[in-house]
């Protein structure tokens, strides 16, 4: 993924390199996917799974290296990690089930309503201490490497569709490489609460197939709103949703799961 970025540097044109930008923003020339289960984000939602009340809580960000502007064209690099986790809530003590951890080194770019990013990622999957004593289940070693690539067209108005696919270079314990991701979002207008806070609600759907789980579908529905206050840059997301496909934790991927889900998020 360097050499990559370094040959595009270098094919920029000079002028494009003048006006480079050090440590940028995230989130501004490849918006984040609302409805992706895997969005890089701080994050945390509860739902009742198989009787159970459950939780998940993602502790992810993105950080903006460098940002090269030339003509119309936008191009920016970034780093990202994540740790996603899963707890059976139980009142004092609460069961953690598992990890799931994601490296990413993302190429975004953007052109008036069109932007895209491609990536090299990395994922493993681990089971949580508390499951294994309760189970004794020690699950297996799960480890994914790929380059993964996602368009966005964003025409005037309200909504936003993306699509996009990966392809492994090397999977543990899976051979299969291929995966499909598809979405839509509507966003709606900016009203304000209370004379300063600005409220936008939102809709989104997200669609996944995987080679691994023979192509059959994953589906994410959520419905939101996004919160600020006037002047800060900062918000928060706070939203419900539906999930219906096979489990997007790594040491679960053979599992189907359904439930529906309260989460809030914050855009630092």
């Amino acid at each position: 993924m360097r050499a990559i970025a370094f040959l595009i540097i270098l094919a920029w044109p000079a002028h494009a390199r003048a006006a480079a930008q050090v440590f940028p923003r995230s989130d501004e020339v490849f918006r984040k996917l609302l409805a992706d289960p895997r969005q890089i984000q701080l994050w945390a939602s509860y739902y009742r799974h198989e009787g159970r009340n459950t939780g998940d809580v993602g502790l992810g960000h993105s950080w903006g290296m460098r940002r090269w502007l030339w003509k119309e064209w936008t191009l920016q690099r970034d780093i990202e990690g994540l740790a996603n986790s899963r707890f059976l809530l139980s009142g004092s003590v609460n069961e953690f089930q598992t990890v799931d951890f994601f490296a990413n080194l993302p190429l975004e770019f953007r052109r008036r309503e069109f932007s895209g990013i491609f990536m090299l990622f990395h994922e493993s999957s681990h089971l949580g201490d508390d499951y294994i004593r309760r189970t004794n289940d020690k699950g297996f070693r799960y480890s994914v490497d790929g380059l993964r690539t996602v368009l966005s067209l964003e025409p005037p108005g309200p909504a936003r569709i993306y699509i996009g696919g990966s392809h492994v270079l090397h999977s543990i314990p899976s051979p299969d490489r291929g995966a499909i991701q598809a979405g839509l979002e509507l966003t709606g207008p900016s009203h304000k609460m209370l004379g300063r806070y600005p409220a936008q609600p939102y809709l989104a759907q997200d669609f996944h197939w995987k080679e691994t789980v023979r192509w059959n579908g994953n589906s994410h529905t959520v419905l939101g709103v996004k919160l600020k206050i006037e002047g800060v840059i900062r918000s928060m997301r706070m939203q419900v949703g539906y999930f219906n496909g096979h489990s997007p934790y790594g040491q679960f991927y053979t599992r189907h799961e359904h439930y529906a889900d309260i989460g809030m998020g914050f855009d630092l």
